[in-house]
């Protein structure tokens, strides 16, 4: 199996680990903000997966959907969720507490047309890029075309995607991405923005171990010749506005 899908599959706990550590300064909210009102709105956010998205929401008063393809991530989720509330673990007498988690191919999903007033999509169809070497653009374009169906007339697009881990400076990962985000901008008319996103993992050791889960051996040995706690990363925000 794919090494990102078995992490989706079977270890979305620890994924969410790794991804709780991200945004140490809090940039990412702001930065979704400046493109589009939050508060009060009605958001889709497809290949959600734990929740790193909902959760950041959760305060601004969203009428917020949640989906993603793999069972796993929307049980950490739900977790989450009801962590965020407060809840004990023996007292989860209510497993629908929080906003809808519904299991769909961002792709192909189930929701009404011109639901939303912003759709999201976070480190998701980055992904189309390595399990569709040959036909990522068709793949992708269903997704970017899910998100404008679902979306309202005049609502807002937002995509985010990494622009690098453990680097000083901002850039697409690969070749792969730079073509994909390029695409992005020039075929489909979304504007990118850059964010400073940091993970602060508390620890040299923590940060390591998390690394080495998700980044591979080679990042993990990054983080221990630099004596790294906080990882830098990069993440592009691209924003599109229907009717543009």
């Amino acid at each position: 199996m794919d090494h990102f899908r078995n992490i989706y599959t079977n270890k979305a706990e620890a994924y969410h680990a790794l991804i709780a550590a991200e945004d140490a300064d809090g940039n990412l909210l702001p930065a979704l903000q400046a493109i589009t009102p939050l508060a009060g709105a009605r958001v889709l956010d497809l290949g959600s997966g734990s929740g790193r998205i909902p959760l950041m929401l959760a305060g601004l008063d969203c009428t917020i959907v949640a989906s993603d393809l793999h069972m796993a991530m929307l049980r950490e989720q739900q977790n989450q969720i009801l962590s965020l509330r407060g809840e004990p673990q023996a007292q989860r007498s209510n497993p629908q507490a929080g906003w809808p988690l519904v299991q769909a191919d961002g792709r192909q999903t189930p929701f009404v047309s011109g639901w939303a007033d912003v759709v999201t999509a976070g480190w998701a169809f980055g992904h189309l890029v390595g399990w569709y070497p040959d036909a990522w653009q068709q793949q992708a374009g269903r997704a970017i075309a899910e998100m404008q169906r679902t979306a309202k007339p005049g609502g807002t697009l937002i995509i985010m995607e990494t622009l690098g881990t453990g680097v000083q400076q901002p850039a697409p990962p690969h070749a792969g991405l730079a073509a994909y985000y390029a695409w992005l901008e020039n075929e489909h008319g979304f504007v990118r923005s850059t964010v400073a996103t940091d993970y602060d993992f508390g620890s040299v050791e923590r940060a390591v171990e998390l690394c080495s889960f998700f980044f591979g051996e080679e990042m993990a040995e990054r983080v221990r010749a630099n004596g790294w706690s906080r990882v830098p990363e990069w993440t592009g925000v691209w924003g599109k506005r229907l009717g543009d």
